[in-house]
Parts: structure tokens; sequence; C-alpha cells
């Protein structure tokens, strides 16, 4: 009997608590308030689903109430996909919100720009009880775009390319992606979308117009193969841009979005004049040529917010000219296994967080590679190494760092420029590579000082008319470079760096 009894008390709450519940649930009468009224989802592609975005509903009552109706505008033929407090759908009725609480609710869009109108696709979101319809307008900018991707076959594998083959076991290294078709020209007239690994194939080029944008997916990239060519011809104002495929403001300036774009051994004569590249692990990785041209002549191209390197260069040969470089978890540009450099004008700088050595300063150079799993050194000539007019800096002591073995040349002349190199208790004295005093390799250089850039922080990498960079430059490497990255003459006074000198006020 005492059993039942406990049974019955028992039984007896749970019906008392959930009458007691209805009971005290009412239909509201204005007795709401939504924390938006519009609702900006950034700019998504054209059938790619956006990221979530959300709001609240409130109970500004003390009463648990009920919401008539959350509905779409164009209902079930509306692009926006709804959860409200954990349920999906685009239609809710009578939605419980306890007293003095609030409800989340989730909004996603995939929509196809060619059944729209306007590519500012608008809709609202009632939300209706007893006394009052309010709404949230939704608002989201869906661009067209050219799509590029790996073939997807009916075993329901991917097309891959194939980056290595050992002679000896015949085993392949192989990796997401796809061939372009043939020589390929993009334009600005839609921005181009990649998945994957986009190549460049064997003897073909892939030209890029003034303005094109290419937007890279998470864990993709450009690699240009054996004997072929990237040609990018940017323009003053309509610079071509690449970055990743995420366009809201969070990842703005996020590294590590895409993986890299990669000059393989054997490409050749590649161009890049008036791009931005962003946002990816590495920049540019440059390799050997397959003939005696440079592998990469960069110009007027600014280069921000890697993960790991803004330029990384193998043996290989680049060319550049007012270069403009800031924000890598390691370095700017990383050159190793000798080769043939000529940087002139250029914008070399690390302001991006964390702590690094000197071997990942801004700058670092040498002629050998360390292979730390095969334990073995490979050394090779550096045939040249020039720097002139440029600025080297950054947050940390030490941001510029060249390293010597004896077993290869080591030839560089390093003249005109700034350098970071804050070394007050002496750990490099006796490397004769960083003896600033040797007029034979170290000609007119500044050490420590301040450029005095714009914004580093927003990549405003110009320097002010107090800088000490100004009229500092060798006017014989000037006329070789006549215009600054805005195309502003540097012939009468060069300044060191890619910009002369502006005004900040």
């Amino acid at each position: 009997m005492k059993k039942i009894s406990t049974s019955l008390f028992i039984l007896a709450l749970i019906i008392f608590s959930s009458c007691r519940k209805n009971f005290d649930s009412v239909s509201s009468k204005g007795d709401f308030s939504i924390s938006v009224d519009t609702l900006l989802m950034d700019s998504v592609f054209t059938n790619i689903a956006s990221r979530t975005y959300d709001f609240k509903i409130y109970n500004t009552s003390d009463k648990d109430i009920y919401i008539s109706k959350i509905f779409l505008e164009r209902g079930d033929q509306s692009y926006y996909r709804l959860n409200v407090d954990g349920t999906p759908g685009k239609v809710f009725e009578n939605v419980m919100i306890h007293a003095n609480d609030s409800i989340f609710v989730f909004v996603e869009v995939t929509a196809d720009i060619t059944q729209l109108s306007s590519p500012v696709y608008e809709e609202k979101l009632f939300v209706q009880d007893e006394s009052i319809t309010d709404y949230v307008l939704l608002t989201s900018f869906i661009k067209d775009a050219d799509f590029y991707y790996p073939e997807r076959f009916p075993d329901g594998s991917k097309d891959s390319l194939t980056l290595y083959t050992d002679p000896q076991t015949g085993e392949t290294s192989k990796i997401a992606g796809f061939f372009l078709p043939d020589n390929t020209t993009f334009t600005a007239d839609k921005p181009i979308v990649v998945y994957g690994h986009m190549a460049v194939p064997v003897g073909k080029t892939l030209t890029i117009e003034p303005g094109a944008h290419l937007y890279f997916h998470f864990n993709s990239g450009l690699i240009v193969w054996e004997n072929a060519s990237l040609k990018v011809n940017g323009t003053l104002g309509d610079e071509v841009i690449f970055e990743d495929d995420r366009m809201e403001p969070d990842f703005e300036n996020k590294p590590g979005m895409w993986n890299f774009i990669w000059l393989r051994e054997g490409s050749i004569n590649n161009e890049i004049n008036y791009a931005i590249i962003k946002n990816a692990s590495v920049g540019l990785e440059v390799f050997p040529a397959g003939n005696n041209n440079p592998a990469l002549v960069v110009k007027n191209t600014q280069i921000y917010n890697h993960s790991l390197v803004g330029i990384y260069g193998i043996a290989t040969k680049i060319k550049a000219e007012n270069l403009v470089m800031n924000n890598f978890g390691a370095n700017a540009v990383r050159l190793q296994l000798g080769g043939h450099y000529d940087f002139k004008h250029c914008t070399i700088a690390n302001f991006g967080n964390g702590i690094r050595n000197e071997d990942k300063a801004a700058f670092y150079a040498s002629n050998f590679f360390d292979d730390y799993i095969e334990q073995t050194r490979y050394v090779n000539d550096l045939e040249q190494l020039n720097i002139a007019n440029s600025i080297i800096y950054g947050i940390s002591s030490i941001e510029y760092y060249i390293e010597k073995d004896t077993g290869a040349a080591f030839n560089y002349l390093i003249k005109n420029t700034l350098i970071k190199f804050d070394d007050p208790l002496n750990h490099f004295t006796g490397i004769p590579e960083l003896d600033f005093t040797d007029t034979n390799h170290y000609q007119n250089i500044l050490i420590n000082q301040n450029p005095i850039f714009e914004d580093y922080n927003k990549n405003k990498m110009g320097i002010g008319d107090t800088s000490p960079c100004i009229n500092f430059g060798d006017l014989n490497t000037a006329l070789q470079v006549p215009l600054d990255i805005l195309e502003k003459d540097r012939t009468i006074a060069p300044d060191l760096g890619a910009y002369q000198h502006m005004s900040f006020q």
C-alpha cells in the first residue's frame, strides 16, 4: 500500500505540473520583441549554402506565452531555411517561449542567381501573435560565379593529380585536383570559385585578366605544371585577387584558408603583375624553371595573411619589383638551396602574431636545405641575391637572416635598404654574412629604424612623411623601377620600399 501511495503521489505531481504549464501559457498579445530588425547575411555564391546566422525572439512578460506563427514571406518557395528553437522548417505555429526567456531563430540561404530578379535577395520573416505582426528583413547578396572542381566518378572517387611517382617502387603521391582542358583565360566577367587543386597542364598557359577574382575553397590551390605558364595581368585599380571563398567579415584576414599557388619544377615564364594574394598557407611556392628565364617575375603585387610563408623559393630564380608583404606565421620570403634572386623597391614585413626565431625572419635565405627525414643536407650555389631600395622589417628583433654552407657559393649584395636586426646581446656577432659593416656586401644600410608604416595592422604599408626611408634610395635602381606601386614617379628622389612617402592625415 505504501508503494502504491508513493506512485500515485508522483503521478499526481506530473499531472499537476503538466496542467499548470498549460494553464499558465497564454497567447502572446504583443508580449515579444526581436533582437534585430534586419539580418544581413553577407555574400554567398549561387547554389552554395551560406553559413548559419541567428537572432532571438524574447518573451517580455512574466508568463509563458506562445507565438501564433513564424513564417517566411515566400513560404515553401523561399530560398531561406529556418530552425526555430531546434526545429527545422519554414512555417511554425504556437511556438512556446517561457516567461522572461527567449528562443533562437537560425537562418541559412542557398539561392540560384538565375531564379532571382536581382542579386540582392531580400525576404521578410514574419513573427505574429494575436495583437501584432512584426518581421525581420533577411538580406543576402547572391553572387554568380564559374565553378571549377574535380570530376566525381561513378564509384564515388574524385579526379586527382599525380604529384610524384617513386622510380623504384612505382608508388605515387596524389592530390585531389584536375587539369584545365587547354590554354585558359579568366576575365572579370564572373568570379572563379575553385574546389580542389586546379592545374595548368603541360605546355599550356593560364592567363588572368585585370579585375578577375579567384576564390579558393578550403584545401584548394593553383598548380602550374612543367612547361606551363601563369600570366597574371592586373592593373592599378583592377588587381587580380586570389583569396579564400569565405566572404564573411570575420574571415577577411584569416590565414590558412586555402593552400597555395605552386609553380612546379619545370614551369616557365610565370609573370604576376598587380595581384593581391591573401589568406593561404603559402602565397607563392616557386621551384626551378624549365628554362634560363626567371621562374617568376612578380611586380606591383601585395601578399598578406598567410599561415606559413608569403614566397617560398627553392633553388629557383625570382625577380621582384614593388612587392608588398605583411603578416605571416613564419617568413614573408623564404629562399633555400641557393638560386638567383633580385628584389628592387620591395616592402617585406611581418607583423604576424607568434614567437619566431631567426630562421623565421621576415626575410630568410640560405644555400642549403636540410632534409630531416633522410637526415641529409643538400647544398647548391646561391648564384646571386640582390636586394636594393627595399624595407625588411617586422615585429621580431631579427627580421633579416641569411645562412651559408661553405660547400656552395654564396653571393649577395644588399644596398640602400632598411633592415630590422636588433641583437643587443651580440648573439650573431662574428657571422660574416651578418656583418653590416662589410661594404663588399652591404652598402648604405639603415639598421633598426622605424619605417613608419601607415597602419600595418590593416596591411597599409605605405610610409609616412617623416619616415627615415625618404630619399634614401639609389637613383640607378629607381630608374629601373621608375614608378611606385601606385604609379607615382620616384625618379627625382626615390624612397625605400614599394611606396613613395605620403601624408596619412
